[in-house]
Formats: C-alpha cells, structure tokens, sequence
C-alpha cells in the first residue's frame, strides 16, 4: 500500500522519480516492520502506463516477470535476476544426490533487503496492445504459460480466461500464482465497417487478434439475426484461421441467439455446438 501511497503523493514529479521513490519507500517499509513478518522479503514487478504520452515505465525485482503483447505475440521485457546456487546439508556440506551436486535457482534482488536496487526502465506503447505481470508460480507452472496467455490476451471477457487459467494451473502450482493483465482498447473502432471489410476480403492485417474476436462476434451475431447462413460460415471459417476462442459463454449467447430469432440452419448449428466442446475458456 505504501507503494501506491506514495506514487500518488509525489504526482507533480516525473513518473520516474515518482516510480523509483514509491520503490524505496515500500522497501524500507518492509525492511523495518517488527510483527510476524519480520525479516520477509517478495520479488516485485510493477508497471506504469502513461496512455497520455504513449510510454510504458517499467521495473522487477527478482524473478516476477513482465511481458508484453505486441504483433501478435508475448515477449518478456523484464529480466530474472537469479542465480544458481548450491543447496546444503545442516552441517553447511553441499547436498550430494546420486554424486551430482544438487542446486537450485534463487533471486539476487528483493524487495526487504538493504541491497535492493532498481532501474525504473521506459518504452514507448506505440505496438503495444497488452502487459501482463506475473509470479514465477504461475508462468513457471506450465511450459505453455505464453501459448495460453495469446489465448487468455485475445478472449472478449479477459477475466473470465485469466480464472480460467488459473483454475488450471492450480494443480500443479509450486509457489504463489499471480497474474495481473492490461489490454488497451482503441475505443475508435467502426465495427460496421471493419465486418464489411473482413466480409469483402480486404486487408486486416493491423488488427489485433482481441478487436478482430469483437468485430467476427458481432458480424456473426447480425447474421444470425438476418438468418444469413453465408455470412456466418464465412466469419467462423476466419475464426477459425486466426485460432479465436471466443468462450463458451460467448457460443452459447450465439446458440440461444438462434433459437430466440428462429434460425433454423443444422450446418451452423453443429459448427458452434463444436466450437463450444472445443472451447479453453
């Protein structure tokens, strides 16, 4: 809380400053507390998007990790400050298993320590779509952590398929799971003419996959409400090329749609009773 306090308090300085005095203040605070969770120390991620001037301020400590969504496709743009180290016996002598010396990763920067140190990192947002902020409990639970984030980044209800994820991952977690998403929207859309576009074979490659989920869901739902077979079939032919899932929620929105319009077509029918089996979130 301190951290947030803090960045609110010194709003005439620069987001820099502002970041970097908000890290300092949370890490003396831990440093210094005397109840139960004396002593403790957490790695850190934090980001800082400035939609005004279109530049992203960003930082970690430790191994939590922050990715960006850009193109298509999740990067990591923070850095994982480990190192291995040698794991040891209460006597101090290395653990030895099977004569191979045992050792695991640990972090080399933490908020709680008097050797913390920060580099309050900036980019410009101008690709950028989306960040995603997470503990290494959740993106080290699974080898395809970022396969399912182009899932969960693109899905019309976001936090429907970051519950999702977690739900399961929960099984085969090793430490805590925390995810936090961001997704820039652009509110300037004409969906009626991207649909059209889409419709007539024009170039929409510029579009992210997340605004070309929103314009395929509501062409569709107005060809179910015209009964237009063609237009539907094309629009989840081209779903299904771009691998969106629009949620089973979603789907069966569009099938009771049918019913309440009275668009009796078998073909259609089939195919989102399919997508909806077939659906992750």
């Amino acid at each position: 809380m301190r951290y947030i306090e803090t960045f609110k308090i010194n709003s005439h300085e620069d987001i820099s400053e502002r970041f970097l005095k908000s890290l300092q203040t949370a890490n003396q605070q831990v440093i210094l507390t005397t109840d139960g969770c004396q002593g403790m120390k957490t790695t850190f991620c934090g980001v800082v998007w400035d939609l005004l001037n279109g530049k992203i301020y960003y930082t970690n400590l430790g191994d939590s990790r922050i990715y960006e969504f850009a193109d298509n496709e999740f990067r990591q743009i923070s850095t994982d400050e480990v190192k291995s180290v040698i794991l040891r016996k209460k006597d101090g002598k290395p653990l030895i298993i099977s004569g191979v010396v045992v050792t695991a990763e640990g972090v080399t920067n933490v908020i709680g320590s008097r050797e913390a140190h920060y580099e309050i990192k900036v980019k410009n947002d101008e690709a950028i779509k989306g960040v995603i902020l997470s503990t290494d409990g959740m993106h080290g639970a699974s080898s395809k952590f970022e396969e399912d984030l182009l899932t969960v980044i693109n899905a019309i209800d976001l936090e429907n398929g970051l519950e999702q994820i977690c739900q399961e991952y929960k099984d085969i977690q090793k430490d805590d799971m925390t995810i936090i998403a961001l997704r820039k929207i652009n509110g300037k859309n004409n969906y009626s003419k991207m649909i059209s576009s889409i419709l007539n074979n024009e170039d929409f490659s510029g579009m992210s996959n997340f605004e070309i989920s929103k314009v395929l869901l509501q062409g569709i739902e107005e060809g179910i409400k015209e009964k237009n077979a063609f237009i539907v079939n094309k629009l989840l032919s081209i779903r299904e090329i771009k691998r969106i899932d629009f949620g089973r929620e979603k789907i069966g929105d569009l099938i009771s749609l049918m019913f309440k319009v009275d668009f009796q077509d078998g073909e259609v029918y089939q195919k989102l009773l399919s997508i909806m089996r077939s659906s992750k979130i």
